[in-house]
C-alpha cells in the first residue's frame, strides 16, 4: 500500500506524519486489518466501554461514521487510523472526543505491532498536532487501572498522571463490572 501523500501535495485524509507513522482518515482497505487485529481481538477490547466487533460490518459502519473528516463537526468525535509505514497500513486507531476546551484521546494498537513503541508514538503526534492546529488548550486521556501497557504508552508519550476517578466506566468483557481509570494530561 502507498502512501498517498508526496512533496508538497497532501491527500486530504491525512491529518500527520513521523518517519515511522501516518495519522488520517480511514481507506476502505483498512477496514479488514483493523477488525481482525483491533476491534474485533478479545484481548484488544478488554479494557474498553464496549464489546468487541464480532462482524467486520461493524468495524465498517464506526469508521464510515466516524473516520471522515466531517466527524468531528457532525458528532463531536473522530477517529484517525494509524498507518505504519514500514508495516504497510493500518495498525491501529486513535479516537479524539472534543470536551470544552480540551480533547480527550483514546488509543489503540493491534495485537501483531505491540511492543514497537507505536502507541508512544501515535499519542505523540496526535497530541502535537491538536495542540499545533489549536483544536485544543489541553489533551488528556484515561485509562483503565490495570492497564499497564497503556500506562507505559502513556508515560513514553509524554503524558503525565493527574488523578484517579473510582467506578468511571463499566467494562462488559470485565464482567461488566464499573471500573477505576487514571486521568493524564499531555505534558510533551
Amino acid at each position: 500500500m502507498e502512501l498517498r501523500c508526496c512533496g508538497d501535495v497532501k491527500d486530504p485524509n491525512m491529518i500527520t506524519a513521523s518517519k515511522r507513522l501516518v495519522l488520517r482518515y480511514y481507506w476502505p482497505e483498512d477496514i479488514a486489518p483493523i477488525f481482525k487485529s483491533y476491534t474485533g481481538d478479545l484481548g484488544s477490547t478488554k479494557y474498553l466501554a464496549r464489546h468487541p466487533h464480532t462482524e467486520i460490518e461493524q468495524t465498517e459502519k464506526m469508521l464510515q461514521n466516524f473516520s471522515v473528516p466531517e466527524s468531528m463537526a457532525l458528532t463531536g468525535k473522530c477517529i484517525w487510523v494509524v498507518d505504519a509505514i514500514r508495516e504497510g497500513g493500518a495498525i491501529g486507531l486513535i479516537t479524539v472526543v472534543k470536551s470544552k476546551d480540551s480533547m480527550v484521546v483514546h488509543f489503540g494498537i493491534g495485537r501483531p505491532y505491540r511492543g514497537c513503541g507505536y502507541a508512544a508514538e501515535a499519542l505523540v503526534l496526535t497530541a502535537q498536532h491538536l495542540l499545533a492546529e489549536d483544536h485544543a488548550i489541553r489533551v488528556n486521556t484515561f485509562t483503565d487501572v490495570e492497564n499497564v501497557a497503556a500506562q507505559m504508552a502513556l508515560a513514553k508519550a509524554g503524558f503525565r498522571f493527574t488523578t484517579r476517578t473510582k467506578k468511571f466506566y463499566q467494562a462488559p468483557q470485565l464482567n461488566g463490572e464499573y471500573r477505576d481509570v487514571f486521568h493524564y494530561e499531555f505534558r510533551g
